[in-house]
């Protein structure tokens, strides 16, 4: 598992957290807000502010966490995290948009611009 001298610390990050109590813990956001200068920001009512979102977080972060964790550096991670959401856009089928992928089926109902549907 990586440590904390393997990264640097990104530049005015904020992470965003407000799905379990643990996140609250002294420990972890004095890591987070001393050792590693990032800002800490919590949603006012929880993952209700935008369920969408948090589903999809959950989601891609439980579906890929060890590929995400076998990455060197941030560069590496990048690129993983990305190619993955473009699968997750446009090749994984949803089972909530008929077992069609969320660029095929934006598509399909006229949402987006596009070409040959069948590719997606």
């Amino acid at each position: 598992m990586p440590t904390r001298d393997q990264f640097s610390t990104p530049i005015d990050m904020i992470i965003h957290q407000d799905q379990d109590g643990v996140y609250l813990g002294h420990g972890w956001l004095y890591e987070l807000a001393v050792l590693d200068k990032v800002r800490v920001s919590y949603s006012e009512n929880g993952a209700k502010g935008n369920v969408h979102m948090e589903s999809f977080n959950g989601r891609f972060k439980s579906e890929n966490r060890l590929l995400f964790w076998e990455q060197d550096d941030l560069a590496s991670l990048k690129k993983v995290v990305s190619q993955r959401i473009r699968y997750y856009n446009h090749v994984r089928r949803h089972s909530a948009l008929g077992n069609k992928s969320p660029i095929r089926y934006l598509k399909e109902k006229g949402k987006i611009p596009g070409g040959d549907v069948s590719a997606n």
